[in-house]
């Protein structure tokens, strides 16, 4: 049984403008991710083409005062310390202008060129990539940041520290399109690597997040066996 601890939570009220409406495909395409690993070349141009199309009125629709409670909150509850970090799937990095001091090496990547060519000032180090195979040696990060982002769990485990952290945030809970509950994080997690994984969780006002870490810490393979 999957080790999760559920904080209280906390109120909150979500000011942006909703922009699109929830999207059912990239909720299939997010599930496809999580479940069985599913992407391909396909995929990946859909996904590019939709965030390229919305890139232009990203930050205007999303931008608000509290857009980053529910992630500054998981940092703080969720324990979450390290060296290096990566958010991925960052946007126009709204949320990573606000994080850049809090860590020493701190870079926003996303598979949209639209997304990072319209990023807010203040931005960190931006890379465009796919977030299935990224440009990182083994164990490289200590938090992997994934606000509304698929999860590519064996790419995460590849190049997560053995004792990093995941910080999963969808900040409009299980309306958000791109939405795995806590639960579903874990077991795709372990899925992928054959070992447990242990989560804390709790809400934002509508928002949820999660921060997953290995059950267990110590030298292991790559291929998720200890």
């Amino acid at each position: 049984m999957a080790m999760i601890e559920e904080l209280p939570g906390i109120d909150g009220v979500d000011e942006g403008t909703r922009g699109t409406v929830v999207n059912h495909r990239m909720r299939e395409v997010t599930e496809l991710v999580a479940g069985d690993g599913t992407w391909d070349d396909s995929l990946v141009g859909e996904v590019r083409t939709l965030f390229d199309s919305l890139a232009p009125e990203w930050t205007a629709t999303r931008d608000h005062p509290t857009r980053n409670a529910p992630l500054l909150d998981a940092l703080e509850r969720g324990a979450v310390a390290g060296g290096t970090v990566l958010e991925l799937g960052a946007g126009t990095c709204i949320s990573a202008r606000d994080l850049v001091g809090r860590f020493d090496r701190f870079v926003a990547a996303d598979l949209s060129w639209g997304m990072l060519s319209n990023a807010v000032d203040g931005a960190p180090p931006l890379v465009c990539t796919d977030g299935s195979s990224l440009p990182l040696a083994d164990g490289v990060l200590d938090v992997l940041i994934l606000q509304n982002m698929f999860l590519f769990a064996a790419e995460v485990d590849r190049c997560l520290a053995d004792d990093g952290c995941v910080v999963w945030v969808n900040s409009r809970g299980p309306e958000t399109p791109i939405h795995l509950s806590c639960e579903a994080v874990v077991a795709s997690l372990e899925a992928a690597t054959g070992s447990g994984w242990r989560a804390v969780t709790s809400t934002v006002g509508e928002a949820m997040w999660t921060v997953v870490r290995r059950a267990a810490t110590g030298p292991r393979l790559r291929n998720g066996a200890r």
